[in-house]
């Protein structure tokens, strides 16, 4: 079966924690002269505000999204999204996948080089996902590729995935930030970012600055745009406000609010688009009370999910479930799930039921550097306050969260993910027990049958009937409660082009330019 068969069944997004940055600048503005254009260099570097500095720059290992978006730069992938969620090619010009959707053979790119010079074979991509497959890399992709029994280089251009079944996702999850492709010879990427893709890592500045170059020896003529990116480290969404009026930055993402306080401001544009991502509260189905499903559930009738959408996210968002409603294809209306209608005295009784009818004492962990994760773990406290469940909610700095999240150790945690473009980076991949981002120890067998089915199986119609089934029960069970779906927000000076989409920041940057 040819590519353009089977491309439209591959579709799956990557990201796993939501980033808020960017920044902004002016080619004329005299307070930064290196913001937008450099001065008088006539070589052009995009300020970007960032709010949280990289945690590392390992593809395989770093699921923080402060790290993606700067290394999603510097790696390529076999597959790519393009900005309309199109599979298309990357370091893979073209594949074959075999009638019984077994076998999948890819055709590199010739010529393509890594960072330090030498020239990228199959026996890199070999490497790559074996290591990604490795238990001991402790890779975040892991349960991706679950489906793959060997791989082959069979030729410097030619790399054969052998299967153990078919797999519908297998060509998105190839497009993901963290199935990247790594020269077999670097022993630590966390200290050496060497890939091959349209930015090289200049200088890492903690604190202060991350600054990519641009690729000369790009393999796609005519990208990057421009020829230096600068991540700006500005935590606080004031000080990324002001720099993106004054000009001292180019892009950065913005809330909600703050993009209603941008709209029409001379210099500036506000772009927004409904994104993949959703706010959650995770649940350690192993840790008591919540190892009970009638507390799970509890917890969701007392939730007002919608007080959520318009007090967080000042109606900017729609309520969501596993999969963000902006893949209309694949998600379930919430309105269909009656948890979540708020009814204060079923959540009372099954509190009751489970031998907890005057409620009681748990935490609510969040990251303190996102406004968002912290008024939502607010409102939650207030709302469980209602049925006895007294939180204490205890705001953790960046690294300290993102090894919370790791730990599988938590109780309640609020966060959020991206679900993707494919229903299985939203259902498995966070919830198989398997799962590589399944660390709320959630484990049902019959979730995980239908999960795996749906993967092996290339009919869209029955897909979509397994997937939906899995959403459902995914939902009763309650080891997260699905929030929120936000519309996401950047704000742009005038003088660049910047397009962002739901398949990424780092597609919008590879097209962005200077006019």
């Amino acid at each position: 079966m040819k590519k353009r068969a089977w491309a439209g069944i591959f579709l799956s997004f990557s990201l796993l924690l939501s980033a808020c940055s960017g920044g902004g600048g002016s080619a004329s503005d005299t307070a930064n002269p290196q913001a937008g254009q450099q001065g008088g260099s006539g070589k052009t570097e995009l300020v970007v505000a960032a709010d949280q500095d990289p945690v590392g720059f390992d593809p395989h290992k770093v699921p923080a999204a402060s790290s993606v978006r700067v290394y999603a730069l510097v790696y390529d992938g076999l597959t790519r999204l393009d900005e309309n969620l199109n599979v298309t090619p990357s370091l893979a010009e073209k594949w074959e996948i075999s009638p019984d959707g077994k076998t999948v053979t890819f055709t590199l790119r010739k010529g393509v080089t890594f960072h330090n010079g030498r020239e990228m074979t199959a026996e890199d991509v070999k490497y790559s996902f074996e290591r990604i497959l490795n238990p001991e890399t402790g890779s975040i992709a892991k349960s991706y590729f679950a489906s793959v029994d060997a791989i082959e280089a069979k030729d410097p251009v030619t790399v054969v995935f052998k299967l153990k079944h078919p797999d519908a996702a297998l060509l998105t999850n190839m497009a993901s930030s963290f199935a990247a492709v790594v020269p077999k010879e670097v022993a630590d990427l966390n200290k050496e970012a060497v890939g091959t893709g349209p930015f090289m890592l200049e200088k890492n500045e903690p604190g202060q600055y991350v600054l990519l170059k641009k690729n000369p020896d790009y393999f796609q003529k005519g990208l990057p745009k421009v020829d230096a990116i600068k991540f700006q480290i500005m935590k606080d969404e004031a000080e990324r406000l002001a720099a993106i009026r004054s000009g001292k930055v180019d892009i950065t993402s913005v809330s909600a609010d703050s993009a209603t306080l941008l709209d029409g401001k001379p210099g500036v544009q506000v772009k927004s688009y409904q994104s993949l991502e959703y706010s959650y509260l995770g649940i350690n189905v192993k840790k008591k009370p919540f190892d009970d499903p009638r507390v799970r559930q509890a917890i969701s009738y007392a939730v007002d999910r919608n007080q959520i959408v318009q007090t967080v996210w000042k109606g900017q968002a729609s309520l969501t479930g596993p999969i963000s409603p902006a893949a209309a294809n694949w998600a379930l209306d919430p309105n269909t799930y009656d948890s979540y209608k708020q009814n204060l005295d079923k959540a009372k009784q099954l509190l009751a039921e489970a031998g907890y009818p005057n409620g009681f004492d748990t935490v609510i962990e969040t990251a303190s550097t996102y406004p968002d994760m912290v008024e939502t773990a607010q409102v939650l406290q207030q709302q469980l306050k209602a049925v006895g469940i007294n939180a204490k909610i205890n705001q953790l700095e960046w690294g300290n969260y993102i090894q919370t999240w790791k730990s599988k150790d938590m109780s309640l945690l609020v966060g959020r993910n991206t679900s993707g473009t494919d229903s299985d980076r939203s259902l498995r991949f966070f919830f198989h027990t398997d799962g590589s981002a399944n660390v709320w120890n959630y484990s049902n067998p019959r979730f995980d049958e239908l999960v795996v089915k749906a993967l092996q199986t290339v009919d869209q119609t029955e897909r979509k009937k397994l997937y939906d089934e899995a959403q459902k029960l995914l939902v009763e069970d309650a080891p997260n409660l699905f929030l929120a779906s936000p519309k996401s927000f950047y704000a742009v000076r005038d003088n660049v082009s910047f397009h962002p989409t739901a398949a990424g920041e780092s597609t919008a940057l590879l097209q962005a330019s200077v006019k």
